[in-house]
């Protein structure tokens, strides 16, 4: 019995072995059916997702470089063939007058070479038309002349509010500095001058290419009206464009702000003669640099010697320098006993604030101030001549003038002792009428060594008014300057007569501008005239 139960457990045991080979294999089976169906499945797409790009931050400093480069391409555009140079914008629309006055000569009917030339180029366009198509394309092209200079002014605008906000940021109440108000209103003045002028240029090439348009077709009446609004809406814009004389302006260079800049305030009693007639002329972009870069010097000066001091020496020694006076050698050597060689060196070979910029901030004083320095000249030859004179007194302004006129008088006191005296300005044909200033003059003593050193000091020790009147009458106009000690006697007077009319350049533009006014008006009312004729039955 034992042995047949062991044999039933061997087999037990074999068959149990046996169903799990079987349920291995039928897994296996399983699995490389599952495997091989997988395998026909296509892949799942690969989703690729996208970073999200960051938007590059640009700075103001990269913004300002990449605006300065378009002013710079966009003024020597300007200069050459725009506003100087070529002066297309000017000649452009005279061209397309002259071309419209071509069209109507020959309105009814074509030249006889006109028609000799269509029958070679086998066209039907009359003579009219063509005209009409050449002036629009000339206009076509002033307009777009117009736009760059939209554009560059547009820049120079950009630029000028980086630069303020750069500078505000740098702690300087720069939109209450002296000039600030005045340059906005310059720039945004030209842009409302150019606006209308190019509004005006857009209403004129519109009704010239209506009238191309309706020239073609016959049967049209409104041609000879188109052609004679566009000319009236020509002659206001070159009329606007001539009156205005828009100022030239640009941030390229570091004087491109001076000529289209008018000093609003000046000081009257000059305690620094060439700085106080020269810093009232620059622009508020160029003084803040200039103070910066002057200050960085503080540290190089000769003892005893302050900016102030530094300032008035190196303009009034450039002066002499620019005029002959002294050389290069004495240049220098009188410079080097305020600040050291080497520092001068940098003051004179700076990139952008070096002497270029000197010199054109005397050429542009010259221009505005010129009395101040023919009073300058005179003080250096009567120094020269050895005048034993007391008092040395003498004025001088412009000779002719039609806005603010500068009125500068000098008084040197070659005495031994200081003088209390008083100057008067009179005159019945500038505002204000009288003027009266109480100036206490130290004696000046001439130590006979060099001639460029005693004019400097004379100049310093000088008792030097500048007074702006604004005339109040055109034509011949007088004005009296008296010298006067404390009790009221007269030492000595000067009377001056000036022209207060415009100069002939000024004259020949706004009669011209007028006179495009004028017939604009006409231009305007020559349709307009018979229309209202025919109502009335006249």
């Amino acid at each position: 019995m034992s042995n047949i139960n062991l044999e039933n457990n061997n087999n037990d045991n074999n068959q149990s072995k046996d169903s799990i080979i079987e349920e291995n294999s039928d897994s296996e089976n399983d699995l490389n059916s599952l495997s091989s169906i997988l395998q026909d499945v296509p892949s799942a797409p690969e989703i690729k997702v996208k970073s999200e790009e960051v938007p590059k931050v640009i700075s103001n400093e990269e913004l300002k470089n990449s605006l300065k480069n378009r002013e710079l391409i966009l003024t020597r555009l300007d200069d050459l063939l725009i506003t100087s140079g070529v002066r297309l914008t000017l000649f452009l629309p005279l061209l397309v007058l002259v071309m419209l006055g071509l069209a109507q000569t020959f309105r009814d009917s074509d030249p006889i070479w006109w028609d000799q030339i269509t029958q070679n180029f086998i066209t039907d366009s009359s003579f009219v038309s063509a005209i009409y198509a050449l002036s629009l394309v000339i206009m076509i092209a002033n307009l777009l002349l117009l736009f760059i200079l939209h554009y560059l002014l547009w820049v120079t605008h950009k630029i000028f509010k980086l630069e303020t906000e750069e500078i505000t940021k740098s702690g300087v109440t720069f939109k209450s500095a002296h000039g600030y108000a005045e340059m906005k209103a310059v720039i945004s003045g030209a842009s409302r001058q150019l606006n209308f002028t190019t509004s005006l240029m857009v209403i004129s090439t519109f009704l010239l290419g209506a009238s191309f348009w309706f020239s073609t077709e016959e049967g049209i009446p409104y041609v000879e009206v188109f052609v004679a609004l566009s000319t009236g809406a020509l002659l206001s814009g070159q009329g606007v464009y001539l009156i205005s004389n828009r100022p030239k302006m640009n941030t390229v260079k570091p004087w491109g702000l001076l000529d289209a800049f008018s000093p609003p305030i000046h000081p009257a009693l000059l305690d620094k003669p060439f700085t106080d007639v020269i810093r009232p002329h620059v622009d508020p972009l160029l003084a803040v640099r200039l103070s910066k870069y002057v200050s960085s010097f503080s540290s190089n000066l000769r003892s005893g010697i302050t900016l102030s001091t530094l300032q008035e020496n190196l303009l009034q020694y450039l002066h002499m320098h620019r005029n002959g006076l002294i050389d290069e050698e004495e240049f220098r050597n009188a410079l080097v006993e305020l600040i050291d060689s080497n520092t001068l060196d940098k003051i004179f070979n700076h990139p952008e604030l070096g002497e270029e910029t000197l010199d054109r901030l005397l050429m542009h004083a010259r221009d505005r101030c010129a009395p101040f320095f023919r009073l300058h000249d005179r003080l250096r030859a009567s120094i020269s001549n050895e005048n034993n004179s007391e008092i040395w007194f003498d004025v001088d302004m412009e000779n002719l003038t039609l806005g603010q006129a500068n009125l500068f008088a000098y008084v040197l006191n070659n005495g031994t002792q200081e003088r209390d005296l008083i100057l008067r300005v009179q005159t019945p044909d500038f505002r204000p009428n009288e003027c009266v200033y109480r100036l206490r003059i130290n004696p000046y003593i001439s130590d006979g060594k060099f001639l460029y050193f005693d004019l400097k000091e004379a100049v310093l020790n000088s008792g030097i008014i500048w007074q702006s009147l604004i005339p109040s009458t055109m034509g011949e106009a007088t004005v009296t300057v008296r010298l006067e000690d404390v009790e009221g006697n007269l030492i000595s007077g000067k009377v001056l007569t000036v022209q207060v009319r415009s100069d002939l350049l000024t004259r020949i533009r706004m009669t011209t501008g007028a006179l495009f006014m004028i017939g604009a008006g006409l231009a305007i009312l020559s349709p307009i005239i018979p229309f209202i004729s025919s109502l009335l039955g006249l």
